[in-house]
C-alpha cells in the first residue's frame, strides 16, 4: 500500500498552518484527496481549500464524527494543551483512523522523564496502549521561529542569552521544511513503513556562537551575549519545574545535534540553513 490520502490536522498555529498549506499544495497536485482542519473556534479561518470543522475536544462523539473518512490525524496541539491529544487519539481509533502523528516537532523525547519532553514521551506510551499506530517527527528547534524575546534569543534587539557556553551544536529545522518532509513521507512512503516509527530530521546543525557570528557578519551589528551556566538553569528548574525558558536553554546547552537522521527518505529535500531564517532588522 502506498502513502495516505486523507488528513485531519488538529490545530493551525505555530507549525500546524505550515503543514496544512503543504498538504493543500499536494492536494492541488492530486497527491492528497482531503484536508480537514480541526478548530475549537467557529470563527477560525484557514487559507486555502481546506475543510474547517469546529470540534469539541471534550466530546468524543464530536471528534469521531469529524474523522469520518480520515486516514491520518496530525496533531499540532500546543505544549500547554498536550493532554487533549488523548481524547483525539481515542476517538481516532474508534473512527478507523490508520495513523496518528503526535505533537512532537522538537528534540527527541523518548525515555525522557522530566519537563515537556516527558509529557510528549507519555503521549507516545498512551498511543501504544490504545493500539493506535503513530509516527513521530523530531525536528529540533524551528530555525525560523526560535528567535523570540521571551526565550532571550531576539537577535534584532542586539542582546541575546544562551545556556552553557554557546558552543554546543544543535539541530534546527525551519517550519516550511518540516511541513514538506512530513507531507512527503506520509503521502509517498508505504503505510507499513510509517506505523510506530520515529523520524528524525535535520535542516542544519549549528551552535549558537556560530549563528551569532554569522548574524554579525551578515548585518554588521555586534550582539551582546549573556551565557547562563547550566548550574544556574538547574537552580531555576529546582525552584520552578515549569520554567520553560530554563528548561529549553538547558537542553540547548547539553543535548547536542541529532546523531542520526532520516533526511535520506526525501531525496530532493533541501532544507534551508539557520542563518537564512534569522530575522534581520
Amino acid at each position: 500500500m502506498s502513502g495516505y490520502k486523507n488528513f485531519a490536522v488538529a490545530g493551525a498555529g505555530t507549525i500546524g498552518n505550515y503543514i496544512i498549506q503543504q498538504l493543500l499544495k499536494d492536494k492541488a497536485a492530486g497527491i492528497v484527496n482531503e484536508v480537514v482542519v480541526f478548530t475549537r473556534q467557529a470563527s477560525k479561518t484557514v487559507e486555502g481549500n481546506a475543510k474547517v470543522v469546529q470540534v469539541d475536544y471534550s466530546n468524543e462523539g464530536s471528534i469521531k464524527n469529524a474523522l469520518t473518512g480520515v486516514d491520518v490525524v496530525i496533531s499540532t496541539i500546543s505544549a500547554t494543551a498536550l493532554d487533549v491529544q488523548v481524547e483525539i487519539a481515542a476517538a481516532a481509533k474508534k473512527a478507523g483512523v490508520q495513523l496518528f502523528v503526535p505533537s512532537e516537532y522538537g528534540g527527541i523525547s523518548e525515555e525522557e522523564t522530566e519537563g515537556l519532553f516527558a509529557a510528549k514521551a507519555n503521549m507516545q506510551s498512551q498511543l501504544k496502549a490504545l493500539g493506535m499506530p503513530y509516527a513521530a517527527f523530531y525536528t529540533g528547534p524551528f530555525a525560523d521561529f526560535v528567535w523570540l524575546p521571551v526565550v532571550g534569543l531576539d537577535v534584532t534587539s542586539g542582546k541575546v542569552s544562551v545556556g552553557g557556553d554557546g558552543n554546543k551544536q544543535i539541530t534546527f529545522t525551519a517550519r516550511p521544511d518540516v511541513a514538506r518532509f512530513i507531507s512527503y513521507v506520509l503521502t509517498r512512503l508505504p503505510a507499513e513503513q510509517l506505523k510506530n516509527r520515529r523520524f528524525t530530521i535535520a535542516g542544519d546543525n549549528k551552535s549558537f556562537n556560530e549563528i551569532f557570528k554569522a548574524y554579525e557578519e551578515k548585518t554588521g551589528k555586534k550582539l551582546e551575549i549573556t551565557y547562563v551556566p547550566v548550574s544556574e538553569l538547574d537552580a531555576r528548574l529546582a525552584a520552578n519545574p515549569q520554567d520553560l525558558v530554563a528548561y529549553l536553554h538547558k537542553l540547548y546547552a547539553i543535548s547536542g545535534p541529532f546523531q542520526r537522521t532520516d533526511n535520506h527518505l526525501y531525496p530532493d529535500w533541501n532544507p534551508s540553513p539557520v542563518i537564512d531564517n534569522l530575522p534581520i532588522a
